[in-house]
């Protein structure tokens, strides 16, 4: 299965800045496997997330307020999801 850019940004974080999480999630089969499962459950959330956010937006403004409440959902999604904490020593690379 090929990754969406969720997925493709959280591999990229943990090959940055989680090397050795990466590693321990063991060969590059299992850590493809895993960033496919991750992957799928970030698709979901975020639009699970979305959707509830939209209904706190009054239903005339919706439509316009769509893609910013998708935005955030993903950016609260990653906070907890994708962007742990960076292993030591890695603080100073750039992705």
């Amino acid at each position: 299965m090929q990754l969406s850019r969720h997925g493709r940004l959280a591999r990229e974080y943990w090959q940055t800045y989680r090397p050795h999480g990466l590693e321990g999630l063991g060969t590059p089969e299992e850590q493809e496997a895993f960033f496919v499962r991750l992957d799928l459950r970030l698709t979901e959330r975020i639009g699970s997330l979305a959707q509830e956010m939209l209904q706190e937006v009054p239903v005339d403004e919706r439509a316009m307020a769509r893609s910013a409440v998708r935005a955030q959902a993903q950016e609260l999604v990653y906070a907890e999801e994708v962007f742990l904490e960076k292993e030591e020593g890695t603080e100073h690379r750039e992705m």
